[in-house]
């Protein structure tokens, strides 16, 4: 009886091992189970309303305003993964990690913005961006944003209390959270 081996048991010697496949194939497999998307939700159109929006959610402490307000997974595997830079050699990061990465900065990014100012009382003064996004496809990337508020009255302070902001087909949405806390 010819002996099989186990998943713990490396290939033979000279064993052809096909590990890596091209990136349509592995956006293929990252979008199974998605449904499919052709524009943004949000009906934010303005970066001016999305950065209004976020400072509210956050003086409310509402998580899942902050969690609307971002970029969920269908809208990344078909709208903003397969033209990003990471998608594109030399990166040609895996969309799974990719997102993964995202999801977990995001939380990160989140919670401590949620820990820092939910309810509190925020007065907003302004923000600014770049003066121009990064173009990817249809996407523009507006990042390098930094409020200026304050919190109960105290001092203003410029504090990025996001990463980037994606927008597309005149629509915005958080594409990072990642911020100064």
């Amino acid at each position: 009886m010819a002996a099989t081996a186990s998943a713990a048991t490396p290939p033979a010697a000279g064993a052809v091992v096909d590990s890596a496949f091209p990136m349509d194939v592995q956006i293929e497999r990252f979008r199974r189970g998605t449904p499919q998307v052709t524009h943004l939700r949000s009906d934010i159109t303005s970066r001016d309303s999305l950065v209004r929006s976020i400072i509210a959610g956050l003086a409310r402490s509402d998580t899942a305003a902050l969690e609307r307000l971002a970029v969920n997974v269908a809208e990344y595997a078909w709208l903003y993964f397969p033209t990003t830079k990471v998608a594109q050699p030399p990166y040609e990061v895996p969309p799974a990690l990719a997102w993964f990465q995202v999801q977990e900065k995001n939380r990160r990014g989140a919670l401590r913005a949620l820990r820092e100012l939910g309810g509190h009382r925020i007065t907003f003064k302004s923000y600014h961006c770049d003066a121009e996004p990064a173009v990817e496809g249809q996407n523009r990337i507006w990042s390098g944003c930094v409020a200026t508020f304050s919190r109960d009255g105290a001092a203003m302070v410029d504090l990025k209390l996001f990463g980037a902001i994606l927008e597309r087909s005149g629509r915005f949405e958080v594409l990072s959270y990642q911020n100064d806390f």
